[in-house]
This record gives C-alpha cells, structure tokens and sequence, in this order.
C-alpha cells in the first residue's frame, strides 16, 4: 500500500514535552499525516505504538531516541524531534516553507 503523505508518529519519551502539540501543527501544515502518541515511558510502549500505528517515521521528544530503537523499527525513521523547521527538513529533505510561520490554529 503506497500513501500520498508521510505519516509521522510522535511520541513523548519518558517525560511530558509541550512543544509536542506545536510540533504537530507544523508537521500537518506541512502535508504530513501525524499521530501524537504522548508520553511513553518503555520502549516497548513505543514499539507497540508504531506496531499500530505503521508510521513512516517516529519522532522521539522529551529524551533522546532510546539505544536500538531504530533497528527494532526496521526501516522505519527515528528522529529526536525538536527544533520544528529542522525536523521538517529533515523528514522532507529540503527546506519548508511553513515551518517558520505559526499554525492556522494560532493566527
């Protein structure tokens, strides 16, 4: 099954991170389709999580992606998800041009 648009899963890791929701508003101004998971403490959580959810991409917030996390995933990207406009060039591998304005939502 091929998709139009990227689908990005992001999850919390460990502890709570607010930037999350702003992340995601980004990520979706963008033409991705995104899943916010909040905060998993396990990596199995996490697994079971992308299980479900079959992102092609899992961007990891509050923590570092956790050790092996990449290659349990097996193709799947795994990304620390901060800065908004990096995390955007990154998963489009090019620059946005959304990431630097606010969300519909927040104007």
């Amino acid at each position: 099954m091929s998709r139009d648009r990227l689908r990005v899963l992001l999850v919390e890791f460990e502890k709570p991170d607010p930037a999350a929701v702003a992340l995601g508003r980004v990520l979706r101004d963008e033409g991705m389709e995104v899943v916010h998971a909040g905060p998993l403490d396990t990596v199995e959580q996490i697994l079971r999580t992308a299980e479900q959810e079959d992102p092609d991409a899992v961007g990891v917030l509050g923590e570092a992606p956790p050790p092996g996390l990449a290659e349990a995933l097996n193709g799947v990207r795994v990304f620390p998800a901060g800065d908004p406009g990096k995390t955007v060039e990154w998963l489009r591998g090019g620059r946005s041009h959304t990431a630097g304005t606010p969300s519909d939502r927040a104007r």
